[in-house]
C-alpha cells in the first residue's frame, strides 16, 4: 500500500480551535456517520499536529497534548497553518525554518485565515497571490509588502500556496483541496457530511464593513456633512462649493486623506448605508437605491455588486434578520 499523503497542521501559541478543527475534519479521521454517505474505511491522509516544545492550553484550545515537534513540518506533503490570536507568536525561528524547508521541498502550503501571517513571517509567500481575513488586510500588507494580497476573495489557489479568508472560508478551501486531490464527487460527499455547499459564490467583500475613511483630517466637517446627505447630489463641484475649495484642490485632499477619489468615497459610503437599510428595514431594493442617492436602480445594483460582491437582493437574503435558512438538499 502506498504511503499516505502527510498533512502537517502547524500549531503555535494562540492557534484557533475552529480553524484547526476544520483541517482535522477535512483531512483527518472520518466520523462514523461518513460510512452512511461513502464507503471509506479511513481518511486518505495522515494528519499530524505539530506544536511548540512546551505547549499549553493556549495551543488550539483542547488540542495541546501529544503534539509532534515543529521539525516534522519539513517533510510533510501539505502544511496547513490555522489562524492564531496571540500577538508575538508565529515568529519562532524553529517553526519558520521548518516551514521554509517544507516549501523548498515542494510541500503544498495552506493558510487558513490569519495563518497567512505565519507563512508570511517565513517568507514563503513573496510573489504569490493570497488572501486572509478582510479585517487583517492592512496589517498583512504592512508586514508582507511583497505578497500579492486579494482580501476580497473567500479563498485563492495559487499553485503551491492556497489561502482562505475568515474561519468559515477555511471549509471552502479545504473542500477545494479535496476536489483537487480526489475529485468533485468525493468533495461533494464530505460537503454532505458537513451539511455545507460544495462551493459558495461571492467573496469576503459582502462581509466587510467600511469605516468612513478620512474622518479626523482637514476634510472631517465636509465628510460628516456628506454622510448626512447621502441621498442628495454629492458630485465633486457640489462638494467643492460646500468646502469652499476648487475642485482640483478638493480632489487632491480626498486622495491624500482618504486614499480614494471623492466619487469612490461617496459610492462606498452609499453602499455602506444601503447595506444597513437592506439588513434592518423593509424598504424595497428600489427604495433603498433612491434613499442612498443612486440615480437609478441599475446604477445602484452595479455599484452595490461591485463593492459588496453580491447583488442587493442576495445580500438581503444572506444578512436580513429573520431570513429563512438556506436548505442543504441537492448537494
Amino acid at each position: 500500500m502506498p504511503a499516505k499523503h502527510v498533512v502537517a497542521v502547524v500549531l503555535v501559541e494562540g492557534s484557533l480551535l475552529l480553524d484547526t478543527a476544520v483541517a482535522l475534519q477535512a483531512f483527518g479521521r472520518r466520523p462514523t456517520v461518513f460510512a452512511n454517505i461513502r464507503d471509506e474505511d479511513e481518511s486518505p491522509y495522515d494528519v499530524i499536529l505539530c506544536g511548540p516544545p512546551e505547549s499549553s492550553d493556549r495551543v488550539a484550545g483542547l488540542l495541546a497534548d501529544g503534539l509532534e515537534p515543529w521539525s516534522r513540518i519539513a517533510t510533510a506533503d501539505t502544511v496547513v497553518a490555522p489562524g492564531f490570536d496571540i500577538p508575538g507568536t508565529g515568529e519562532e525561528p524553529e517553526v519558520l525554518d521548518a516551514i521554509r524547508a517544507a516549501a523548498a521541498n515542494g510541500a503544498r502550503l495552506v493558510a487558513l485565515c490569519k495563518g497567512a501571517f505565519l507563512f508570511g513571517n517565513a517568507g514563503v509567500l513573496d510573489g504569490h497571490r493570497v488572501t486572509t481575513h478582510w479585517a487583517l488586510a492592512d496589517d498583512f500588507r504592512s508586514r508582507c509588502p511583497q505578497v500579492d494580497l486579494h482580501d476580497e476573495e473567500l479563498y485563492i489557489d495559487d499553485g503551491q500556496v492556497l489561502s482562505s479568508g475568515g474561519m468559515l472560508a477555511a471549509t471552502d478551501l479545504c473542500l477545494h483541496i479535496l476536489r483537487l486531490d480526489h475529485g468533485q464527487a468525493y468533495a461533494n460527499d464530505v460537503a454532505r457530511m458537513l451539511v455545507s455547499p460544495p462551493h459558495r459564490t461571492g467573496g469576503q467583500a459582502q462581509y466587510r464593513t467600511n469605516p468612513a475613511a478620512g474622518l479626523g483630517g482637514s476634510l472631517t466637517p465636509l465628510l460628516a456633512w456628506a454622510l448626512e446627505h447621502l441621498d442628495e447630489d454629492l458630485s465633486l463641484p457640489i462638494l467643492a462649493a460646500k468646502a469652499h475649495l476648487s475642485t482640483r484642490t478638493l480632489s487632491r485632499r480626498f486622495e491624500a486623506e482618504t486614499g480614494r477619489s471623492a466619487a469612490q468615497w461617496v459610492a462606498e459610503r452609499r453602499v455602506e448605508r444601503a447595506r444597513h437599510l437592506l439588513e434592518d428595514t423593509s424598504l424595497s431594493v428600489t427604495e433603498v437605491a433612491f434613499a442612498t442617492g443612486f440615480g437609478s436602480l441599475a446604477s445602484f445594483r452595479r455599484q452595490f455588486t461591485r463593492l459588496s460582491g453580491a447583488t442587493p437582493r442576495a445580500y438581503r437574503e444572506t444578512f436580513r434578520s429573520g431570513a429563512q435558512p438556506a436548505t442543504a438538499v441537492g448537494i
